[in-house]
């Protein structure tokens, strides 16, 4: 994983970030101080990657398309290595859960959702050049206006 491509995916990251905290100032019966302390996080997220989120915004003006592809492979792996930290706490909390229905759930998606990364990166691994080809030459050819 490159950290080019992740100073690359800040403002996308960030544009999710805001959309939530915009979803959770609609969202009732939670308290107002929670709110803002949230809307404080992002602030200071927003100030300290001041400069990541403009160049960002002026690469995903300049060419959206290369940057979403970036956003998503970076989602991917995130996801894919962040599993050495979920499984573990997912653990302890299906271990305490009360609710043995949510416990299997939980344990269940835990399941199907590494298997699903796992084929994923198998399969972009075996053919990658193939994938990459396409994504960024014959699908970008149907999508309108992407550069």
């Amino acid at each position: 994983m490159s950290e080019m491509l992740l100073i690359k995916s800040v403002f996308l990251f960030i544009v999710f970030w805001c959309i939530g905290i915009g979803m959770l100032w609609f969202r009732p019966r939670i308290e107002l101080i929670w709110k803002i302390i949230a809307t404080v996080i992002l602030l200071f997220y927003i100030w300290f990657f001041f400069d990541e989120i403009v160049s960002g915004y002026n690469g995903f003006t300049a060419g959206w398309y290369g940057t979403v592809l970036n956003f998503l492979k970076e989602v991917l792996s995130l996801v894919f290595v962040n599993l050495f930290f979920i499984w573990p706490a997912a653990l302890i909390l299906i271990f305490y859960k009360a609710d043995s229905i949510g416990a299997e759930k939980l344990l269940k998606f835990l399941c199907v959702l590494t298997l699903v990364l796992w084929v994923v990166f198998i399969i972009y691994f075996f053919f990658s050049k193939g994938i990459d080809d396409f994504m960024l030459r014959n699908l970008r050819e149907m999508v309108p206006h992407a550069k």
